[in-house]
């Protein structure tokens, strides 16, 4: 199974990004450019990252292959063929908004101790 080219990857060598194809087999994926293939990938190894823009972006877990550095973006939604496959988007565990009372709480404190 082939998916069109909304994915993109940032290898952790050059850095640029590249539009590529992926080929799911069984359990494993492929990902294909022009005149180039990677190894194949187990989608258990894979972690959410978080957004880049309209992209949800995806990595390899630390410490399992020699090259965690790069990163595999779906720009827009994800296909559905492969959302069953992929871990699922997490939202953060503090929104914006909490972050900015717990700075104010912090300001408070630090204001209150001081005098």
């Amino acid at each position: 199974m082939s998916e069109p080219a909304n994915a993109w990857l940032i290898d952790g060598d050059s850095a640029l990004k590249r539009r590529v194809r992926i080929e799911v087999i069984g359990k494993t994926f492929l990902l294909y450019e022009q005149q180039w293939r990677s190894e194949a990938y187990f989608f258990g190894d894979l972690v959410y990252r978080g957004k880049e823009g309209e992209s949800h972006v995806f990595g390899l877990e630390d410490d399992i292959k020699a090259r965690p550095q790069w990163k595999l973006g779906f720009k827009g939604e994800i296909p559905p063929a492969l959302s069953t496959l992929l871990p699922k988007p997490k939202q953060p565990l503090l929104s914006n908004i909490g972050m900015l009372i717990i700075a104010f709480l912090c300001l408070a404190i630090v204001y209150f101790a001081a005098s």
